[in-house]
């Protein structure tokens, strides 16, 4: 019986492809959260729908809220916080491509 070792690459990848989804969860949920605290001009329905959205919605609901809920943050904080997911995508095409992410 032979038993292959993961190489440091397919360590690595892994190692993020765990951690990276919360990461993204933790950052999009702060933006999202943070962003909305500050904002005087919604309605208080929104002001509760989009928390409640947020935490029933994981991914979704704070990405939707970065790129098209009205947020008041710099299109550059946007943008790169947003680039994150991208990353994360990259990193599974390529964890799974060289067999260290399944």
């Amino acid at each position: 019986m032979s038993v292959t070792l993961p190489s440091h690459l397919q360590m690595v990848l892994g190692l993020y492809a765990y951690l990276l989804p919360l990461l993204l969860y933790v950052l999009w949920s702060t933006l999202a959260l943070w962003d909305l605290g500050r904002r005087e001009d919604l309605p208080k329905v929104a002001v509760w729908i989009w928390p409640l959205l947020i935490f029933v919605l994981p991914f979704i609901a704070p990405a939707g809220y970065l790129l098209f809920g009205g947020s008041r943050l710099a299109g550059r904080t946007r943008l790169l916080a947003l680039s994150g997911g991208v990353a994360y995508l990259l990193v599974l095409g390529l964890g799974a491509s060289i067999g260290g992410i399944t």
